[in-house]
C-alpha cells in the first residue's frame, strides 16, 4: 500500500474517533494488525490493507477485520455460472462487501471485481461482473476514499458527506495523485 494511502487512512481513522460514538453507525476505521498475525497465504495487498486497517466499515463498504474474513468466504460458492469463480475457487478471495454484496480479488491478477448494481435484480442474479479497478490500491483511493464512493450510487450518506467534508468527493489535481500513487 502506498504511503499516501496509508496516511489517509490514518487521518480518516483519527478524525472519525473524534466524533465517536455518533460516527460508529456508518464508518469505523481499526488500527492495523501486526504483520506477524496476518495470515501468510492472503494477497499482498489484502495484508498491506489489513497492517493499516484491521477491518473498515465506511458507509456502504464494509471489508471486514482479519478475523472475519473466512465468515464472508461462502459468497464463492454462491457465484453465478458465468464468472467463473466457483470454478477456480482459489485464484479468488472476497475481501468485503459493498451493500451486503460481494467484492472479491483476483489472486493472480491483484484486480478488484463486483456485479455492478445496474438494476435491482440481486446480486447473484445480475448478468454483469467486472473489475472495477486494477489492483486494491486504486480501488481503495477511489471508491472507498474518492469520488467514486458517488459514482457506484452513494452521494447521499454519511460517508459521502464526511468524504465531502474531507475534500475527497471531486476530481480534482490532488485526488488523482492519490489515485495513481
Amino acid at each position: 500500500m502506498n504511503s499516501e494511502l496509508r496516511e489517509l487512512i490514518a487521518e480518516l481513522r483519527t478524525d472519525l474517533e473524534a466524533g465517536q460514538p455518533a460516527t460508529l453507525a456508518w464508518a469505523q476505521i481499526n488500527e492495523g494488525a501486526p504483520a506477524d498475525k496476518i495470515p501468510a497465504d492472503l494477497p499482498p495487498p489484502v495484508r498491506a490493507l489489513l497492517e493499516t486497517a484491521d477491518g473498515l466499515l465506511a458507509g456502504a463498504f464494509d471489508l471486514p477485520a482479519m478475523a472475519g474474513l473466512d465468515d464472508i468466504q461462502y459468497y464463492i460458492e454462491q457465484m453465478p455460472g458465468f464468472t467463473g469463480v466457483a470454478d477456480e475457487p482459489a485464484e479468488w478471495l472476497v475481501f468485503g462487501t459493498l451493500s451486503d454484496e460481494p467484492l472479491l480479488v483476483r489472486r493472480d491478477t491483484g484486480a478488484v471485481w463486483y456485479f455492478p448494481a445496474e438494476t435491482t435484480d440481486e446480486w447473484f442474479a445480475r448478468e454483469l461482473f467486472l473489475d472495477i479497478a486494477p489492483d486494491l490500491d486504486s480501488f481503495l483511493a477511489y471508491y472507498v476514499f474518492g469520488a467514486g464512493y458517488g459514482e457506484i450510487g452513494f452521494d447521499d450518506d454519511k460517508w459521502w458527506g464526511f468524504l465531502d467534508e474531507h475534500d475527497l468527493t471531486t476530481h480534482g489535481e490532488e485526488n488523482e495523485d492519490r489515485e495513481t500513487a
